[in-house]
């Protein structure tokens, strides 16, 4: 069996945005990753949906998602399980099991907790608690973001450092930085990075081959 991470997002807000759903459409096409097994696709005119190799290792999509879907905000749901079938690497609407199940049901919850944008499920709701915590202060910082910040922390990740960052944007380094730091950056990165080791722990609970 293999282990998966869905990602089952909806679009908030989705009827009174209709004219930026087709260029939402166009640009996740060019969300690409290594990690990424099934494209991001959208469904049902608001819906979006891609499958990740492992547990909730690489959390850094959700935030690639969500800046390609900008202006539009997103609840996402995220799955955490097997998958026993052949992958259908072209669309992910095609796939079930566990997982998927499990991010549709996460997707439904965010809704109740106020604040939150981003629910894992795993089958292990203890664990889940820790994980959700940690989603709901990212949520919390991230949500805060103007769009200069999200240019800047993407462009200072691509790019690597500040001085490759500011050519690129067209600003001095300084205000890279600032940008940077205003946006909490490290902080969140360092969540992030946390989030990522997930699977070392999840094994515990639910061990498999694959």
């Amino acid at each position: 069996m293999k282990r998966i991470t869905v990602v089952t997002a909806d679009i908030i807000n989705s009827k009174k945005n209709t004219e930026f759903l087709d260029a939402t459409i166009e640009r996740l096409k060019f969300l690409k990753r290594p990690s990424i097994i099934t494209p991001f696709s959208v469904s049902r005119g608001d819906e979006i949906q891609g499958v990740i190799e492992g547990w909730l290792k690489y959390p850094e999509i959700i935030r690639y998602l969500r800046y390609f879907c900008r202006p539009l905000q997103i609840r996402v749901g995220i799955g955490i399980g097997f998958i026993e079938e052949e992958l259908i690497r072209d669309d992910s609407w095609k796939m079930n099991g566990n997982a998927f199940y499990l991010a549709r049901a996460a997707l439904e919850d965010v809704e109740k907790i106020k604040g939150a944008l981003t629910i894992t499920k795993t089958g292990t709701n203890e664990f889940d608690a820790f994980i959700n915590c940690i989603w709901l202060l990212i949520d919390t910082v991230q949500k805060k973001w103007t769009v200069k910040q999200w240019e800047a922390v993407n462009e200072y990740e691509q790019s690597g450092t500040y001085e490759e960052a500011s050519k690129a944007l067209g600003i001095s380094m300084q205000n890279v930085e600032k940008r940077c730091r205003a946006a909490q950056w490290k902080q969140l990165k360092h969540a992030e990075k946390t989030l990522s080791k997930a699977q070392a722990y999840l094994e515990k609970f639910h061990p498999a081959t694959g």
